[in-house]
């Protein structure tokens, strides 16, 4: 991307941001508005409230509101002055809303104003809010109540409730929940067990505990702390850093600005600034698009069967057989909020029936069409479906009619006209049953892989990261009529997502992804740090995710088996940009065998390099293997050099030299759609982005299946 397009681009996002903030700052505006009517009709317009309206200054306030934007900023200020004196009676909630209402509509508006976000945190210093009894009482109160509903829904549960009441040390937090002088470090013990990867934790129920017992734990500690110096220190950072990552966005200022955020948040400091920042610098950083092709791949077959045939129709038992032939085939349905898909079977049903009616015996031939469908959704929570729909017409044709004494005579006649006269009345009824013959058969088939693949993705996706608060806050599905689309942002509170828009896709595809490196580094954080990793541990995840053990982490015989555990901060980063792939392992420890070493990164730095209609990965260098915080030109200890030299060989397997794109297989049903070739592959501004098309070739024999895209 050139200079000039850049410059542009900045300027088009600040210029977008400003706007949204402006929008905010209206909105807050009407907040304070509403907060303002509130209080007046609760003052009433006695002597009383005349009194207060003169001693906060209410119709200066009005006419600030009346002026919006071009509020004036030292008669707001001298208003929340008075609002914040102390006198008594301010502590009631009329106006302490008034009053959060207009610090909120006040530091919005000197956002808005600032010539950009590094400015307006810069000016932010004066926005300190500190944290009084109040507040802290108010955490209390909804811990409170949050811990009674848990401690209903465990008595409930008998023995099993009591179990998890000692589980979460249910005692300590009532304890310290009753005492004058809550010891926070105590609770820390309490909520760590609430944050634990224990399942179940991931209901509301709990997680709705957990997340009130932080903020309880928050309030305490800021009252005991030196806030007011600490948010100092904080928002001077946060200034710096801003002017930095708006110059030259990096996954390092990332990191620090996701932290100095989340502080802020926990302390509910600056909350318009923090807000402005995430609207400005934490996009989506995950876009996923399959092509309706694809998506059809692993769900669309073919329908050839053969099946006996039973029913009763106006009293004539009839058996026989029924070829059916068609098609399942998936309609993408366009929706804004969810990925919404109908499954649909159509076919013909070509049916060799005899009827028993009494002495009459019918031999029929008939030629059902079928349709029937069933509706799938999939959002956040997981997939869902509609009850089927099926229609079916049927026409028969009658081969012969036999009655009474070898067919002849009287009852031949009655019976011969009785089965004309009926003919539309039980085409129509064996049409009806057809109908529910299909829908039986729509849910029946759907009802397996729907269930399965729900829970799979609730309990091996979802649960196991709402548990640790790695959940993306934004995970959006939507679907055109050609094409199923994942929009995703990846950040917990203490992270930042991507700070601008992808690349795009520049070819056809029927897979894409465009992935930002804060994406794979706000996971890996939340799922790595401090985790240690046995080498057994490893390989059974990998034959779990990938179906067989790849070679690079196959044991050796000749060599101790290892474990790693991961740095606390940053445990694994990547980096795209100049169209390479940097990563970055960041181990506290290793082991091998008994020996024991400490801290140390490797890092593989890759160059994106065509070959022919493919790409390869081509590492540069060799892996850079240094301690945290080596300063070039030092020697290495002893026990350096040999951990070095055994990462060397360890991780030289993982991240070999040259690593060349064989094309694509997808797992499971959707191996049908054979070979992806590759179409794009480019890292840039952070961005990777790759691209596949079905080849057109089979997928390889399973024990052939390259286990990942090379």
């Amino acid at each position: 991307m050139g200079t000039k397009t850049c410059l542009v681009s900045a300027a088009l996002a600040v210029s977008i941001a400003l706007c949204a903030q402006y929008a905010r700052a209206e909105d807050s505006s009407e907040s304070a508005r509403a907060a303002l009517a509130s209080l007046e009709r609760w003052l009433g317009s006695g002597a009383n409230g005349q009194r207060w309206a003169k001693y906060l200054d209410l119709p200066t306030l009005h006419a600030q509101l009346d002026k919006g934007n071009t509020a004036d900023p030292s008669a707001i200020d001298a208003i929340q002055k008075q609002l914040s004196s102390g006198a008594p009676g301010l502590e009631l909630a009329p106006f302490a809303r008034l009053r959060d209402a207009i610090r909120t509509w006040s530091e919005e508006l000197a956002i808005a104003r600032a010539p950009g976000l590094p400015e307006a945190a810069a000016g932010a210093e004066a926005s300190f809010r500190p944290v009084s009894d109040v507040d802290v009482q108010a955490a209390k109160a909804e811990l409170q109540a949050s811990a009674a509903k848990l401690d209903r829904f465990l008595k409930a549960s008998g023995a099993n409730g009591a179990a998890w009441k000692e589980f979460l040390r249910w005692k300590t937090l009532q304890e310290h929940l009753a005492s004058p002088a809550p010891d926070a470090e105590v609770l820390k013990t309490v909520h760590q067990q609430f944050a634990s990867d224990h399942n179940g934790l991931e209901m509301p129920v709990f997680a709705d505990v957990g997340a009130a017992l932080e903020r309880y734990i928050n309030g305490l500690s800021a009252r005991k702390e030196d806030l007011k110096s600490q948010y100092a220190t904080q928002i001077k950072g946060l200034a710096d850093e801003l002017k930095q990552y708006d110059t030259l966005p990096n996954g390092e200022v990332a990191f620090s600005l996701g932290s100095r955020l989340g502080w802020m948040e926990n302390m509910r400091q600056a909350m318009p600034l923090v807000r402005a920042i995430r609207t400005r610098y934490s996009h989506p950083n995950a876009h996923v698009r399959l092509s309706s092709r694809l998506v059809a791949a692993g769900i669309e077959r073919p329908v050839d069967e053969v099946a006996p045939v039973r029913d009763l129709i106006l009293g004539t038992s009839i058996s026989g057989t029924g070829h059916t032939t068609g098609k399942i085939a998936v309609r993408l349905v366009p929706t804004t909020d969810k990925a919404t898909m109908d499954t649909v079977l159509q076919g013909t049903v070509r049916t060799r029936t005899v009827g028993y009616n009494g002495p009459a015996t019918v031999h029929s031939v008939g030629t059902t069409e079928i349709s029937g469908n069933k509706r799938i959704v999939m959002d956040e929570k997981g997939l869902a479906s509609y009850p089927a729909q099926a229609t079916a017409k049927t026409k028969t044709e009658f081969r012969s009619i036999a009655a009474g004494r070898k067919g002849t005579g009287i009852v031949q006649k009655i019976a011969t006209r009785k089965a004309y006269q009926l003919k539309g009345e039980s085409e129509k009824i064996a049409a009806d049953h057809a109908a529910a013959r299909v829908r039986t058969r729509v849910e029946s088939e759907a009802a397996h892989g729907l269930s399965q693949a729900h829970w799979n993705y609730v309990n091996k996706m979802r649960n196991p990261l709402l548990r640790r608060s790695a959940f993306p806050p934004l995970l959006r599905f939507s679907t055109q009529a050609d094409a199923l689309f994942l929009t995703a942002l990846q950040a917990n509170r203490y992270q930042i997502a991507a700070p601008n828009n992808p690349p795009s896709v520049a070819v056809e595809s029927d897979l894409a992804a465009q992935v930002h490196e804060s994406a794979i580094n706000n996971l890996a954080a939340a799922l790595l740090s401090g985790v240690t990793i046995k080498e057994e541990d490893a390989q059974k995840q990998a034959v779990d995710l990938l179906g067989k053990l790849p070679e690079q982490l196959k044991s050796e015989g000749d060599r101790d088996p290892w474990s790693i555990t991961f740095a606390r901060l940053r445990p694994v980063t990547v980096k795209f940009a100049d169209n390479g792939v940097q990563i970055t392992i960041r181990g506290q420890r290793f082991t091998s065998g008994e020996r024991d070493f400490q801290a140390m990164n490797v890092t593989a730095d890759y160059k994106i390099e065509r070959d022919g209609e493919r790409f390869r990965l081509v590492r540069k260098d060799e892996l850079q293997i240094e301690p945290p915080n080596f300063v070039k030109g030092r020697t290495l200890s002893g026990r350096q050099v040999a951990l070095k030299t055994l990462l060397e060989k360890r991780f030289g397997k993982i991240f070999e030299r040259e690593i060349k794109s064989e094309g694509l297989v997808l797992p499971g049903r959707w191996r049908e759609a054979g070979r992806l070739d590759p179409k794009q592959l480019q890292a840039t501004d952070g961005w990777l982005v790759a691209a596949w098309i079905e080849s057109g070739e089979p997928a390889p024999a399973e024990d052939k299946v390259a286990q990942t895209d090379r």
